[in-house]
């Protein structure tokens, strides 16, 4: 019998040894052993997570953390939510696998039938597992519904690592992430950031003037013998570091996109679900944004592996004309709707549904408590679409310079004092923070107070 407390998620840090530990260590020794760079990053070895409740995260040394990353952002309600647990495990009892798009179980009716509530207009919904599958599919849909295969993308857009996903990706990512040989399927044009304008502008007030400017080329390849079908584009960049465009961008992006023909396709894999305050986070933008195509993932299942595409019944019948003779479905796995999945996300819903208020409180109480963060000489900015949050770590706030290196400390520091953050920017100067919307009051005091002090800590100039 494990003598190891049971927790219970709102437990403030408690720290056995200065983190990575030795037992931490050995274990990351040997499975970068075997997945060589599948570890994140080819320097200091990272903590091996344990078990997690919660806001709460253990290592193997016993060192316990507030996770503020929530497992990049799936573990919306928390790690080992117990509502979705149960759901997850009386579905195992049930029925674990199924026979993919051949023959349907309940639990995948159920959940379409409730997920297709949830898309509005765009009621027709198709299964996936990841956010990257979700976001090919939706490139797939548009490229059958138009007759063509390129699209249009933004810069510091990241959409995943697998086929169209990783050539819409505009986020740095390995140089061993090779992309399909040939002509570039992507036109990627400027992402309107008020921050740092990316036409090196002084703007009082984005005024969308290097949409203007990117948009330019999309109207040329428009009229060239190889035009774009779509254009894909988060409302909020998360892993650029939580970009907030003006509310009238995705308006003027829509109606742009559709006198082209293109369809309008949203990648709401991490501002889904409610992360931002609203279930979708175009719906700050008004009705005229209202888009064609939503990937949707991470927090939609609290922490199963599933995501899903929504849109528009004369777009998504598409699928049904491209049908082999035999009936076999053109879009197809072996664990498609895994019904694992399909149960947890059917008890994750009603629960993202009912936690609006206090998800709202707990995005209110951060924002209270990392205001302070704004008067430090090395924090540009803090920027927050309700529970998405960022600290722009720069060198000095009139040039605005990131630094990245700085940034890696203040995590590293944070670490020590048992808060998890993960780095995010395009430049890799930003602290993100994803954090469960059922994070207790206690950790989130905790986690500002330990934020300002490893900011504090960091050199006043990088190395």
């Amino acid at each position: 019998m494990s003598l190891r407390p049971a927790l219970r998620g709102d437990e403030l840090p408690a720290m056995a040894c200065d983190p990575p530990g030795p037992r931490s260590i050995g274990a990351a020794k040997r499975l970068r052993r075997v997945e060589g760079a599948a570890i994140w990053g080819a320097g200091p070895l990272p903590i091996v997570w344990d078990r997690a409740k919660g806001s709460v995260v253990v290592d193997l040394d016993g060192n316990r953390y507030i996770d503020l990353t929530s497992g990049f952002g799936a573990a919306s309600l928390g790690h080992a939510a117990p509502e979705i647990a149960r759901a997850v495990a009386a579905q195992a009892r049930r029925l674990a696998q199924g026979l993919g798009d051949l023959q349907p179980h309940a639990a995948r009716e159920r959940l379409v039938r409730r997920l297709s509530r949830k898309g509005g207009a765009l009621s027709s919904v198709l299964l996936a597992t990841t956010g990257s599958e979700a976001v090919d599919l939706a490139l797939k849909t548009a490229a059958l519904a138009t007759g063509r295969r390129r699209f249009v993308a933004f810069e510091g857009g990241y959409h995943g690592q697998s086929g169209a996903a990783l050539e819409a990706t505009h986020f740095p990512v390995s140089p061993s992430l090779l992309k399909p040989a040939g002509a570039p399927r992507a036109i990627h044009i400027p992402f309107p950031d008020p921050y740092r304008c990316p036409l090196k502008r002084a703007c009082v007030g984005c005024d969308l003037a290097c949409f203007e400017e990117g948009w330019k080329s999309v109207e040329a390849a428009c009229d060239g013998p190889d035009p774009p079908g779509a254009v894909l584009v988060e409302p909020i960049q998360g892993r650029a570091g939580v970009i907030v465009p003006p509310a009238s961008f995705l308006g003027r992006l829509a109606t742009r996109a559709r006198a082209r023909g293109l369809v309008v396709i949203y990648d709401e894999i991490l501002t889904g679900a409610g992360r931002t305050g609203a279930w979708w986070a175009w719906e700050r933008s008004g009705s005229e944004a209202e888009p064609d195509l939503i990937a949707a993932g991470k927090g939609l299942g609290g922490g199963v592996a599933i995501a899903a595409l929504f849109g528009r019944k004369r777009l998504m019948d598409v699928w049904a004309k491209h049908r082999s003779q035999s009936g076999e479905s053109p879009y197809a796995s072996t664990y498609y709707a895994h019904p694992l999945a399909c149960a947890g996300a059917l008890a994750s819903l009603p629960l993202l549904e009912s936690t609006t208020e206090s998800a709202a409180a707990a995005a209110a109480a951060f924002e209270a408590a990392l205001r302070p963060l704004g008067d430090l000489p090395i924090v540009g900015e803090v920027r927050q679409a309700g529970l998405l949050i960022a600290i722009d770590v720069v060198v000095d706030r009139e040039t605005r310079t990131a630094d990245p290196a700085r940034a890696a400390q203040v995590i590293g520091e944070l670490m020590r004092r048992g808060v998890l953050a993960i780095p995010g920017g395009r430049q890799g100067n930003v602290v993100s923070l994803y954090p469960s919307r059922r994070i207790a009051r206690a950790q989130i005091e905790y986690a500002a107070t330990a934020l300002e002090a490893s900011l504090r800590a960091a050199p006043t100039r990088a190395p």
